[in-house]
């Protein structure tokens, strides 16, 4: 639970040294929430710079931090080229006035206005270059510290240093995140009804440029085969309209992983909703030609069985797995032996990502900034790779995922 603490104040007469935080998506921010926060409780002030995309504004907002909006999110290649021009000269404006200890997050603009104005920069990633090659070569080579998931297999130099986790563990670990069980009563919900959550992304960034997902004609079969075994909510990055405003979700973007790790079911052609979904022990399907280029999505489907990927052509395949899920007995309890699988391979990176920090950080003489150097209780530390036991266990999950993705293979042959 985080505190509710502005990190945004006036930066007036505030002589605190600062860090600024880049983020241009939720799960972006989100990934680096707890890194911020450590921030502030070692005296420091936490600047978060963002575009307006989706709803980031109302998520910061609800954790009781006021963002710097730079930017709004733009359609269309051209007009992307153009924000992200703006993007990077607002936020090296304010970099050049404040003059930050160092840019944290994912986006191609901090890179880029570290390395102009000489600030440090921690790059965090777990995007593989098949699914954004742009970014390899945008923010890559401008960063002074690289920090990625063991998952993603690329090799940046003595720059990158890999962890055995993803991002989103970062937020949903067990050890930080406890669903809230009154989400269902919001919602109206007995214990028994059965909940599902479809996830619709708009494939509009700049590397979805000719992507595609779940089609209009695909959920409505989707939705008459949820309808009859429950309640069905669709979260959509694009507004709905029609017969589709039934399903809208009533509740605010802070209740979403409370909403998720409720579910029974999550799909859709939103990934990073559906690795969520997978990380907090849901059954997960998610559709979209994005499918076999995330190495950490194939991770979690092929080392651990908690999600399974169709590619849009694979329409057939993804409804088979529908049905199966539908009336497979059992489900929920084998995906919390799957998640249990998971978790003692992987850890919270908020450590890792705090070291690299740190390591970052050169504190004047006499500044509060001092204090990170020595923390009073320093950050405990992630767990290693698996033991040979995990190793084996996780070996008998892939031996018992074969269901769904058998259907998919029969489907290629067709």
């Amino acid at each position: 639970m985080m505190r509710n603490t502005k990190a945004t104040p006036s930066m007036g007469e505030d002589t605190r040294p600062r860090v600024i935080f880049d983020s241009h998506h939720p799960k972006d921010y989100l990934a680096i929430r707890k890194l911020g926060q450590r921030c502030l409780d070692q005296g420091m002030q936490v600047l978060w710079t963002i575009h307006d995309k989706d709803v980031l504004v109302p998520l910061i907002r609800e954790n009781g931090y006021e963002p710097l909006v730079l930017t709004r999110a733009q359609k269309g290649l051209v007009r992307k080229l153009s924000e992200l021009i703006v993007y990077d000269w607002k936020l090296a404006a304010l970099a050049r006035r404040v003059r930050p200890l160092a840019l944290v997050g994912k986006t191609v603009t901090l890179a880029h206005v570290g390395w102009l104005l000489g600030i440090p920069t921690l790059l965090i990633n777990d995007d593989s270059a098949a699914a954004n090659p742009q970014y390899r070569y945008l923010a890559m080579p401008f960063a002074t510290r690289i920090v990625t998931s063991e998952c993603l297999g690329e090799d940046y130099g003595s720059r990158q240093r890999t962890y055995p986790g993803l991002m989103e563990l970062a937020y949903l670990h067990p050890d930080d995140f406890v669903p809230d069980p009154n989400v269902r009563a919001e919602l109206g919900m007995s214990a028994e009804e059965r909940l599902f959550l479809i996830r619709l992304a708009a494939f509009d960034a700049y590397h979805d440029v000719g992507g595609r997902g779940l089609s209009r004609d695909l959920l409505g079969r989707v939705l008459k085969r949820l309808d009859p075994h429950g309640r069905t909510f669709i979260v959509s990055e694009a507004p709905l309209a029609g017969d589709l405003l039934r399903y809208e979700l009533p509740l605010a973007a802070s209740r979403l992983h409370h909403l998720i790790a409720a579910a029974d079911l999550v799909l859709g052609d939103g990934l990073t909703v559906c690795v969520e979904a997978a990380l907090l022990g849901v059954p997960a399907i998610a559709i979209g030609s994005y499918i076999g280029k995330h190495r950490y999505a194939d991770t979690i489907e092929k080392r651990f069985g908690l999600m399974y990927g169709f590619k849009p052509e694979q329409e057939t395949a993804f409804l088979a797995c529908l049905d199966e899920l539908l009336v497979r007995p059992g489900v929920r309890e084998e995906w919390a032996r799957r998640r249990a699988v998971m978790l003692g391979e992987w850890n919270d990176p908020t450590d890792i990502y705090w070291e690299e920090l740190t390591g970052l950080i050169a504190p004047a003489p006499g500044s509060t900034a001092a204090r990170v150097r020595n923390p009073a209780a320093p950050p405990r530390r992630i767990s290693q790779p698996s033991s040979p036991t995990a190793s084996g266990r996780a070996a008998t999950v892939r031996m018992e995922t074969a269901d769904c993705r058998a259907v998919r293979r029969n489907s290629n042959r067709q």
